[in-house]
């Protein structure tokens, strides 16, 4: 497919200051950030733009991914950071990008376009085009105490032991994240993407914890009643996951917000389930796959 003037097309190298301006314009994100996800993880051929008098107004970018189904895999493209410039809005700009998208899935032989809506308005939106709520996040929240009683019960006799915690690298973090969800259905992300969005964590003032076999991503804040909160954005664990929430309750914090798969044993606290992302099954054997997963992960959102 090679570039339209006017119309759905893919980037070109001549492109990166309109994406990044278009980035900044919709997300508000500074520029080291974009421009490390552009050198990074994005690239002309997963770019799909829309352009109006060959300027870019529109864009999304694909990111390529597996998607685990039971003990299948699939080609998937993460369908991320999907942005029409704020004086273009509402002239149908992002559908063309969306089936610009499609086409080029079944083109390439691609089985799921997976993305995650940020609000019950664009739920709605990409419903029109066959994406269905197919992944799930559950979030647990407790107090500290409530914390320090789970991790002691889920502490194996083998696990009393101090726990060290060792450099943080997504090289461990890949491994571990494997392991981890192997039981489920969930998105896998390859190193280089793993790599930005460890990078996107920590600029964003996120902190890191793991051990030899388990990790968690955290964020702390201060909530509208000055409670210190501790929410962690992804821990998974191999062996025994109490280690890791004895470490948790380490850091001090008033209350405890730990999002985890569907699926997952960890059970305590004030618990619920709700959709965190969607689908769109393209091949044939995507839609009969589709019809077997139940509380998929995506887990690590981009962004």
């Amino acid at each position: 497919m090679e570039m339209q003037f006017t119309g759905p097309g893919l980037a070109s190298g001549a492109d990166i200051e309109m994406l990044t301006a278009l980035w900044s314009s919709s997300f508000g994100d500074p520029e080291p950030l974009i421009r490390n996800f552009l050198t990074v993880v994005a690239s002309n051929e997963n770019t799909v733009v829309y352009r109006e008098d060959g300027r870019v107004v529109s864009c999304a970018f694909l990111i390529p991914a597996i998607l685990h189904i039971g003990r299948d895999t699939y080609r998937a493209y993460y369908f991320y950071a999907a942005a029409t410039l704020p004086d273009e809005r509402r002239q149908g700009y992002m559908e063309q990008v969306i089936r610009f998208s499609r086409s080029l899935c079944e083109e390439r032989g691609i089985d799921f376009l997976v993305l995650v809506p940020t609000n019950n308005d664009l739920y709605q939106y990409f419903s029109r085009f066959g994406f269905r709520a197919n992944f799930y996040l559950k979030t647990t929240e407790m107090d500290r105490g409530q914390l320090a009683a789970l991790a002691e019960k889920m502490v194996s006799g083998d696990g009393e032991e101090a726990a060290v915690p060792v450099a943080f690298a997504p090289t461990e973090m890949q491994a571990i994240r494997e392991q981890a969800l192997a039981a489920g259905s969930w998105l896998e992300f390859d190193r280089s993407t793993l790599q930005y969005l460890f990078f996107d964590h920590v600029f964003r003032g996120g902190k890191t914890l793991l051990l030899p076999d388990g990790y968690a991503l955290y964020e702390l804040s201060e909530d509208d009643s000055g409670e210190r909160v501790l929410k962690v954005r992804e821990l998974c664990s191999v062996g025994d996951p109490g280690k890791l929430l004895k470490e948790l309750v380490a850091v001090e914090a008033d209350r405890y917000v730990l999002n985890l798969p569907a699926f997952d044993s960890i059970r305590g606290g004030r618990t619920a389930t709700g959709r965190a992302g969607m689908d769109l099954a393209i091949s044939k054997e995507a839609v009969r796959a589709e019809r077997s997963m139940k509380n998929a992960y995506i887990g690590l959102t981009l962004g």
